[in-house]
């Protein structure tokens, strides 16, 4: 190291110009444009026209990524070159019914002027689709494209969307804003024009007061289905306090500092009408209703995302369809790993103010008390029993007069067919008076003898008594415990 510093020492300025003098003395071959050039380190060889070359592809590049995309060019020229961009998605059709809201939401205030998408580097019309709401109608929508929006009376106020879809289906959409120039829309600033949108959504969007299942299909709210439902007056009356007159009363205990969330259990066996029961409360209310089966619940986070949505579309009643399939209620099963987030999201640190939950299941013995042995998570549990014979014969007449029947189907086979089908639910029964159809169709009679319900009864019998081979139904009547109800549903849809 001290010979190399010694020798740097050695190295003049002056022997430095003296070099400089003898490079521009030497002869420099025109064909190969090659230089030799002594230094003290060695000769280096340099050919000045491969150098030229590198120096011409480095500006060409230089000069190509100075170059704007079109889409960006447009957005200059329409907003200026300083802008703020804010972005969000939501997933699947949550977000479809977001961009047809954030359109809504403008449309008071601004104009589209433009509106296009960029493909590779050339202009081509915006993509629309159509998506099914209400009652079977289509609404249109901007799936991909870019928009460029004007005040309708401040015409120097821009603002530029891009609706997209990323590449694993997410609904998203970006706005794009002037850094020069203040917009505002509805009275507040663009530049939070997404959580704007997004509030307001909650609060007057299409979900609000609407009945939806978790994939955001609509279902009809239909009061008739209250004709479908062999009743027990008392378990009519016990869930029109527990969750109707419940639901009138929210605001007022929210005012008064009172909790105002309640959850409800409907308990009883396969058959029974719970799913019936949970569609005919809906019909009655006149809040957001969300019907979540349990299959659409595949982990903790789906868990905690329906409990946040029915906050912000609250007052809400959030109906669980057999929760116990989903491993929620009963501590014994394999992990339980959906219970404490149940807790959790029932009865957590955020509180459900305006939730009502009403879960379904099968078996109400395994219920963990965890759940139900505590005010503010499942604190009422509605026992929904066999239906009596009273019930069983209101079923068979509701779904015999849709049908054509022979002179000898009378009120007092009907009143037989009651007496021995004790044991039956709703579901069974209706699988008698569907299997007589076909047996009176197979031997080609237009109508339905008693002979034909009594030997569809005989079958139904024999085929129940397999199906619960080894399983204990507890029958029930009108006067155990007042629990009884059934549906009848329609036999052909």
């Amino acid at each position: 190291m001290a010979d190399d510093y010694q020798y740097e020492e050695e190295y003049t300025m002056e022997q430095h110009y003296e070099q400089d003098s003898e490079l521009s003395a030497q002869e420099i071959d025109p064909a190969t444009m090659v230089v030799d050039i002594q230094t003290p380190m060695g000769p280096i060889v340099v050919n000045m026209k491969q150098l030229e070359d590198a120096k011409n592809a480095v500006v060409a590049t230089r000069a190509k990524q100075s170059v704007l995309p079109l889409g960006d060019r447009m957005m200059n020229e329409f907003i200026g070159s300083k802008h703020k961009r804010d972005s969000r998605y939501w997933r699947g059709k949550l977000g479809v019914l977001m961009k047809i809201h954030f359109d809504l939401y403008l449309a008071d205030e601004f104009e589209v002027v433009e509106e296009f998408m960029v493909d590779q580097g050339k202009l081509r019309a915006a993509i629309h689709e159509s998506i099914e709401l209400h009652d079977g109608q289509r609404q249109r929508f901007l799936a991909a494209g870019t928009r460029f929006y004007q005040s309708k009376t401040e015409k120097d106020h821009h603002l530029v969307t891009v609706s997209s879809v990323d590449h694993d289906g997410d609904q998203r959409i970006s706005v794009y804003t002037s850094t020069r120039t203040s917009v505002n829309v509805h009275g507040k600033s663009a530049d939070d024009l997404i959580s704007d949108v997004e509030f307001d959504f909650y609060q007057n969007g299409i979900l609000k007061g609407a009945f939806f299942d978790l994939q955001y299909n609509f279902i009809s709210r239909d009061k008739q289905i209250d004709d479908l439902i062999a009743w027990d007056e008392n378990v009519k009356e016990a869930l029109w306090k527990d969750i109707i007159s419940f639901q009138k009363a929210m605001p007022q205990l929210r005012a008064s500092g009172v909790p105002n969330s309640r959850g409800v259990i409907l308990a009883g066996p396969p058959g029974t009408g719970k799913t019936m029961i949970a569609k005919w409360l809906a019909a009655h209310s006149d809040i957001t209703c969300v019907l979540i089966s349990a299959e659409m619940i595949t982990g903790r986070n789906d868990i905690k995302s329906c409990f946040e949505m029915a906050r912000k579309l609250s007052p809400t009643l959030l109906i669980i369809e057999d929760i116990d399939t989903a491993g929620a209620l009963d501590r014994r099963a394999s992990d339980h790993p959906l219970l404490g987030e149940f807790l959790q999201s029932m009865d957590g640190i955020v509180p459900n103010h305006g939730v009502i939950t009403l879960a379904t299941t099968n078996h109400s013995n395994k219920i963990d008390p965890a759940i139900a042995d505590r005010p503010g998570r499942f604190d009422r549990i509605i026992e929904v029993g066999l239906p009596g014979k009273d019930q069983r014969f209101h079923i068979f007449h509701h779904l015999l007069k849709k049908l054509d029947l022979s002179r000898n189907v009378t009120l007092e086979v009907k009143e037989k067919l009651a007496k021995m089908t004790e044991g039956l639910t709703g579901a069974w029964i209706r699988a008698v008076v569907q299997d007589s159809l076909i047996l009176a169709l197979s031997k080609e009679k237009n109508k339905i003898g008693k002979e034909h319900l009594f030997d569809a009864l005989k079958d139904v019998m024999q085929r129940r008594g397999m199906a619960y081979r080894g399983r204990t139904l507890r029958p029930s009547t009108s006067q155990s415990q007042g629990r009884c109800l059934c549906p009848v549903n329609e036999l052909m849809d």
